[in-house]
């Protein structure tokens, strides 16, 4: 027998009347808040977003607080409120991320020679591209390419000064950042 193929026939009881049940679930009481299993209760909300290319952003580093700056030319750490410019507009090119500051028109990008960030040119090209990877502990590690390695973008000394740079291979160490949008 396929049943594909049965027909239902009636059985006729001799009652012309149609009789429908319905069953209704059990009460369920609650005995605990539902917040008492949520993993996220309790959390502190945050305004860090996954940068995306077109979406302007102010890079902050999640230690400090501070946020990348645009003054005088230079790429620095500051207090967010001081002088310079600290908005970046996210864009994408071959699958790379890139930061271009929305008052000059330059993109983030490094020196070449001793990694150092600047923001000098106003095309994105190799030196000025970036990958972004979450952290664990909260917020990203920003990667910038090194031939065909990926190193961290953090601080270093020169002459005495601490400098924002691409710093050694791999992305597991380095500052966190967060991407607050704008």
């Amino acid at each position: 027998m396929v049943l594909n193929q049965v027909q239902p026939e009636p059985t006729m009881d001799g009652d012309d009347s149609t009789i429908y049940t319905a069953t209704t679930p059990p009460e369920t009481v609650a005995t605990e808040r539902q917040d008492d299993h949520d993993p996220f209760s309790g959390a502190e909300p945050s305004f860090s977003m996954v940068p995306w290319p077109g979406s302007t952003f102010i890079i902050r580093c999640v230690s400090s607080g501070h946020v990348i700056t645009l003054l005088d030319g230079q790429i620095v750490l500051t207090q967010p409120g001081g002088p310079g410019s600290i908005r970046w507009a996210c864009v994408e090119t071959k699958g790379w991320f890139g930061f271009q500051n929305v008052v000059s028109g330059k993109f983030l990008g490094h020196n070449g020679g001793k990694g150092i960030l600047c923001c000098s040119v106003g095309r994105h090209q190799g030196w000025e591209y970036f990958c972004v990877r979450p952290k664990p502990q909260g917020g990203c590690v920003l990667l910038m390419t090194h031939w065909e390695k990926l190193w961290h973008v953090g601080t270093k000394v020169e002459d005495g000064v601490e400098k924002l740079a691409k710093i050694a291979e791999g992305g597991s160490g380095g500052i966190g950042w967060e991407f607050v949008k704008v």
